[in-house]
């Protein structure tokens, strides 16, 4: 069909030519609904016997064990079956044809409907009316007898299939059969309904409108009748008799009423601008005020330009028109001619003035539809930018208060702690924020999967801490003999620890040799750290701590560690919140 050769083309009539009702009715008309035969059979009547014919055959006698005949599951097909059955092939059927003919119905609906409107007036006629009301009330018969019988047939179908999945007894190729016609009969019954269902949607949306013209179409039918009693409608032309003027006064309430449903929507726009106030949405708050501020400007200045150009012109006729009076006065014998090209002059004079002033008072409404226009963005952009800055603010409390909730974990009186869901919730708080992101990372991952440790329960580990270490301060990193061991113990027995004063250039941070401490020395100063509550100077003491004493001193060492590492992460996201809070003020 598309240039290969050997194919000759479609023999396709003009435009000119074509009878598009012969072909739609062609179209439409389909083959009728035929019915597959019925795969269960009644068991009403009389089996036939079969008789066995005589052959003589020289028989064999053997002998085996006695045993019953077995016999073979009885086969049943119900009476219900076979009713359902029959209804599912007989609803089917009839479901199927009504739906086309409520098909064809709805399309012959659609044309009258269509010629109806795009008819015009002179070739209006009423039997176009009355065809689309037949058309309509068939349409509706149709539909209502198609839904009972597609209802009944789903019953019969739905009711069979669960008959057939729960293990009737019946011959397999009887439930096949049945099986297939179930399939078929959904399918065909799927298909009609989708094609119905696309002419009703048209007709149903004809109807609408239709029924809108038709409301219309009355209620200026009763406007006439009160206006003008007697009034026929149905000529094709009317001849109203009477004074017109109440028309027109009519016509100008209804002008009024409408301006009054334009006022009233625009207090419903109004209150919807409140509302969205009310609710805080601070984009929609201000997208609504400006879309409301620019139509409201623009409506003002369209009609103040309206008035304008009313008065000019009011006021130019005026003018030609005393021009006019007062030569024709003076000048009433003057030949044609000349009052011709002298009114030819004043209207080119009006005309141009009109012009020049039409076109002075564009650009000046111009420049200040641009100047308002500028004022309205950069009141936009003003308030973008307290949005943005009201969202910061509020994202900086929710981050300090998260890290207060991390710093408050460290502080709680159980021994250990989870804080996976402070570490969570500062997540989501700072989700943008590089800082935060960089600080979470560094916090370990066995902190979020175990938790820390609090202060105090470091406090009294270390006390435990303290004394495994003085046990073992003799002891070296590899290990040593028994002896050794015994005496490391024996001297964390009988030695008394003496608390020298720590000498002031080591508490002032200045250069001090730490290779001349040992094990008792670094606890000393560890132990004074702690009482004074500086859990960071103690955890550095303690990591100076070598052999044994250092491997006593590792697991409190890491909770410290990890407890420190939490903390100073709480402390630097409040400082960062607090910072990013003032920013925005």
């Amino acid at each position: 069909m598309f240039g290969k050769e050997g194919v000759s083309p479609p023999d396709v009539k003009p435009r000119s030519e074509q009878d598009i009702d012969a072909d739609a009715a062609k179209s439409f008309a389909k083959k009728d609904y035929q019915l597959p035969p019925p795969s269960f059979q009644p068991l009403y009547h009389e089996e036939k016997k079969l008789e066995t014919p005589k052959v003589e055959t020289p028989a064999t006698l053997v002998q085996t064990e006695k045993c019953e005949p077995a016999s073979p599951p009885p086969v049943k097909i119900t009476k219900d079956m076979v009713e359902l059955e029959h209804d599912m092939h007989e609803n089917t059927k009839m479901a199927v044809d009504n739906f086309k003919k409520a098909t064809q119905y709805c399309t012959d609906y659609n044309k009258a409907l269509y010629k109806v409107v795009e008819s015009s007036l002179d070739d209006l006629d009423r039997k176009y009316f009355t065809a689309l009301q037949g058309a309509q009330s068939e349409r509706d018969g149709a539909i209502k007898k198609a839904q009972e019988a597609s209802a009944k047939a789903k019953l019969a179908i739905e009711t069979l299939d669960r008959m057939i999945k729960a293990g009737v007894q019946a011959p397999p190729e009887s439930i096949v059969a049945t099986q297939r016609y179930i399939k078929q009969f959904r399918a065909d019954l799927a298909a009609a309904e989708a094609e119905f269902k696309v002419e009703l949607d048209k007709s149903v949306l004809s109807d609408k409108y239709w029924n809108k013209v038709e409301t219309a179409r009355n209620a200026y039918k009763e406007e006439l009748q009160i206006l003008f009693p007697g009034l026929d409608l149905n000529t094709r032309k009317l001849d109203i008799k009477g004074d017109t003027d109440l028309l027109l006064l009519y016509a100008l309430k209804q002008v009024q009423f409408l301006q009054n449903q334009l006022a009233e929507l625009q207090t419903v726009r109004d209150l919807k601008i409140n509302r969205a106030i009310e609710c805080h949405d601070e984009k929609a708050i201000i997208e609504a005020k400006v879309e409301d501020m620019i139509k409201s400007e623009r409506i003002e200045r369209e009609k103040e330009f309206q008035k304008r150009s009313l008065a000019i012109q009011a006021e130019a006729n005026r003018h030609l028109k005393e021009q006019l009076k007062k030569q024709f006065e003076i000048q009433q014998e003057v030949l044609q001619d000349r009052l011709s090209k002298k009114e030819k002059e004043v209207m080119a004079k009006f005309s141009r003035s009109v012009s020049e002033q039409v076109e002075k008072e564009r650009v000046q409404f111009k420049k200040e539809l641009a100047a308002m226009a500028g004022k309205l963005q950069a009141i936009e952009q003003t308030l973008k930018q307290r949005a943005k800055a009201e969202a910061e603010a509020r994202r900086s409390q929710s981050l300090w208060a998260a890290a207060e909730a991390l710093l408050a974990a460290t502080r709680r009186q159980a021994p250990e702690t989870r804080v996976d869901g402070e570490l969570t919730a500062l997540e989501k708080a700072g989700k943008d924020d590089k800082l935060v992101q960089t600080i979470l990372k560094g916090i370990p991952a066995e902190v979020r999967e175990k938790g820390i440790v609090t202060e105090r329960s470091l406090r009294e580990r270390f006390d435990k801490m303290e004394k495994t270490a003085a046990k073992v301060a003799l002891v070296g990193r590899d290990g040593a003999s028994l002896p050794v061991y015994f005496l490391s113990w024996l001297q964390s027995k009988l030695l008394f620890q003496k608390f020298s004063e720590i000498p002031k250039d080591e508490l002032d941070n200045l250069p001090t040799d730490f290779t001349k401490l040992d094990t008792f020395d670094i606890i000393q100063r560890a132990r004074y750290y702690m009482d004074q509550g500086d859990l960071g100077a103690a955890l550095r003491y303690v990591n100076l701590l070598q052999g044994s004493a250092r491997a006593a001193a590792a697991a409190w060492a890491r909770a410290a560690r990890h407890h420190l590492e939490t903390r100073q992460a709480a402390h630097a996201l409040m400082a960062h919140a607090s910072v990013s809070g003032l920013l925005y003020l």
